[in-house]
Order: C-alpha cells, then structure tokens, then sequence
C-alpha cells in the first residue's frame, strides 16, 4: 500500500461515521419520512430550515419558451410541498417564538398564509369582519395565529434598531 493510500485510509477509518443530510425531494417520495426525520433527537435539516426549503421549492418561478418567468405552477408537487412546510410548522405546535427567530418575515407569512388557504378562510377577508365563534376551530386558529403574528411583527418594527457601537478591534487569542 502506498504512503498516500495509507494516509487515506486512516484519515477516514478515524472519523465518526456521520449520516447523510436527508434532502428536501427525499420527503415527496417517501410519505411516512418526514415524521420519522422530526421525531429524531436532532434532525438534520432542523425543522425550520425544512419549511424554508420546502416554500422556497414550491415558490419558484418557471421560464416558459420564451424566456418568460412565469409564476409557480399550481401543481401537485408543490401543494404537496407547502403542505409538509404546514406539518412542520404544526410539529413546532405553531410556536411564533420559534418560527419568528428562524424565519423571516416573507417566508413566515408565506407559511401564514398557507395555513389561511388551507384553513378555508376566503382570500381577501377582513378578518375583522368575521365572528370567530361561527367558525370552525382550524379556522378561527389560523385566523387568530395570523392576526397575533402581524401585531407582533408590527411592534417590533416600530421599536428601533439599537446599532453596535464601533469600538476597538478585539485581539482574538
């Protein structure tokens, strides 16, 4: 065995054997993988890069023959892929403290309002004019989850952004 063989060889007999990261595509073809990938202690991708990857897939625009951006087809695919975003975000028990820490403001309304299509609640309805009462229990959450996020993201954009004081470089040791 050469010199460099045997390099090799101990340089990867010595690392801990690490599984591969589960790819986005893997959960459209295997139906019972994504609740067996959010039950691991810590799954990799975390639960919130999931719903990133799956929006982003399923907001991609398209080029038609003509060079022109279309936007996102409404095919299978990506309702499928929104709806394993809302699984995810359910595991997550719809936690905004989680969901506003590691999403920005565009995905997690584009989640947001995945949940208001899906929950039957008509496109462009005040919401103020509808009486929660009336309304099925998946309705009246998403429409309060809705409302409680934006409130939320409406205060903290007013409150202003406290700049970091340039000071001297730090030496690292």
């Amino acid at each position: 065995m050469s010199a460099e063989a045997a390099d090799r060889e101990a340089a990867t007999s010595s690392r801990p054997c690490t599984p591969p990261q589960t790819c986005w595509f893997e959960f459209l073809l295997e139906e019972s993988l994504l609740e067996k990938h959010l039950r691991k202690p810590c799954p990799d991708p975390a639960p919130v890069q999931l719903i990133v990857q799956f929006l982003e897939q399923a907001s991609k625009p398209s080029v038609n023959e003509q060079n022109q951006v279309q936007p996102p087809p409404d095919n299978k695919r990506n309702r499928i892929l929104k709806l394993l975003a809302l699984k995810v975000a359910a595991h997550l028990k719809w936690d905004l403290d989680i969901l506003e820490k590691s999403l920005s403001v565009p995905v997690l309304n584009m989640l947001l309002n995945e949940l208001l299509c899906i929950s039957k609640v008509p496109p462009g309805t005040k919401h103020v004019d509808m009486d929660l009462a009336t309304l099925p229990p998946t309705t009246a959450m998403a429409i309060l989850l809705y409302n409680r996020w934006a409130i939320r993201t409406i205060v903290q954009s007013s409150f202003p952004v406290k700049q970091p004081k340039p000071g001297p470089p730090q030496l690292s040791v």
